[in-house]
């Protein structure tokens, strides 16, 4: 709902202005109907999927097709269900968990049949139904161009989830875990945020992502707050006063912590198979991890400025470039597939929302979930 303008969107629904515009009552009802419905979407998806093709990549293409094709009204992507009463977001979480299990059968049942690569299905499960929920939201966020329209980011996906990107998917590829503890050096001294004594600009910032994370860029309850370690309430109030500063701060956080993980993944005497595998786990991990964690891409734009989200995009832009690339070498040299190779970048953005959403609770096995996650990404679920 943040990417639409209120007026534009207090016009479509009439009735319901008042729900759009802050966390009342009415609006998290309102987002309570919208995520159930984008889950029961799903669910109804899937199950004529599974009817239909018998196949399990069958179904799988089937299922992004049919729930991303622009001629559907669209589902929207949970991106504040902490914004809600307790009751209600374990609600959806139970129906996102259900729907998690129904598509992981599909896939363990393919693997059992030598039709699908075995993984971790629930994990490649989750991630399947992620890049789904989040990709319209990334695709409205890109350039309207050629490269970037929903048909041909469905045929992406579709293509990416059953033979991922790696030139040779029977040669296996070792990757190295990266060390995300950020150096303090590395941050930008521009970023217009205090530095009070008892706490580091880091903690400020990755606690202040992780609430805008799963709020949806909305005020964050109270209690989410109290419950974040090492989360002072009184600091984080004071900053979100200055919303614009506050996700200004996040964002180039963000940013430089995709550039370190980009810059130590590519090592110059790193293969480009093994470094992109590198880079897929890492910013997985980081997006999973609640001590590194980055800001969504997309959170929080309404707070800024035409002249900040300017200068934002400009600085998204020159990544995405630079990641492409990446893509780029790596066909050259005949070790990453030249099939959708420009929308890689796009397809990790969309993966990275749904990752830091809450959905996915990485804890103590953030490192398993990103490894598998990174697996999905280079080999896809066609077996080997």
């Amino acid at each position: 709902m943040e990417l639409s303008t209120h007026a534009e969107f207090a016009e479509q629904l009439g009735g319901v202005r008042r729900a759009i515009y802050s966390p009342t009552e009415e609006h998290k009802d309102l987002l309570f109907q919208v995520y159930q419905r984008s889950f029961q979407v799903l669910v109804w998806h899937l199950r004529g999927a599974t009817r239909r093709r018998g196949h399990p990549l069958k179904v799988v293409r089937s299922l992004v097709a049919t729930v991303l094709n622009p001629a559907r009204p669209e589902i929207a992507a949970p991106s504040a269900i902490d914004i809600l009463p307790p009751a209600r977001g374990a609600k959806l979480r139970s129906l996102h968990d259900a729907l998690v299990a129904e598509l992981a059968a599909v896939l363990a049942a393919g693997a059992q049949a030598g039709q699908v690569r075995d993984c971790d299905f629930p994990v490649a499960a989750r991630a399947i139904l992620g890049l789904i929920l989040w990709t319209p939201v990334a695709s409205h966020r890109m350039p309207p161009t050629k490269l970037f329209n929903r048909p041909r980011v469905i045929e992406a996906l579709q293509d990416l989830l059953t033979y991922g990107r790696a030139g040779d998917r029977s040669v296996g590829v070792e990757a190295p875990r990266l060390d995300l503890a950020p150096p303090g050096s590395r941050f930008p001294a521009s970023v217009g945020l205090p530095s009070p004594q008892d706490l580091s600009r880091e903690r400020i910032l990755v606690n202040a992502s992780h609430l805008l994370n799963r709020c949806g860029g909305l005020p964050a309850p109270l209690e989410k707050v109290s419950k974040r370690p090492g989360c002072d309430s009184r600091i984080l109030r004071e900053l979100a006063a200055d919303k614009a500063g506050l996700v200004r701060a996040c964002h180039a956080r963000t940013i430089d912590v995709l550039y370190r993980i980009l810059e130590e993944a590519f090592a110059s005497a790193r293969a480009t198979d093994a470094a992109a595998l590198a880079f897929a786990q890492a910013l997985a991990e980081a997006y999973l991890r609640e001590d590194v964690q980055p800001l969504r891409p997309f959170v929080g734009l309404e707070a800024l400025s035409p002249e900040d989200l300017d200068a934002l995009r400009i600085r998204w832009r020159v990544l995405l470039a630079n990641l492409r690339g990446r893509q780029v070498d790596g066909v050259a040299n005949h070790q990453l597939r030249e099939r959708y190779y420009d929308l890689a970048p796009l397809i990790w953005t969309a993966l990275c929302g749904w990752l830091a959403s809450g959905l996915l609770d990485g804890g103590d096995r953030a490192n398993d979930h990103s490894r598998e996650v990174a697996q999905l990404m280079r080999l896809g679920l066609a077996p080997v």
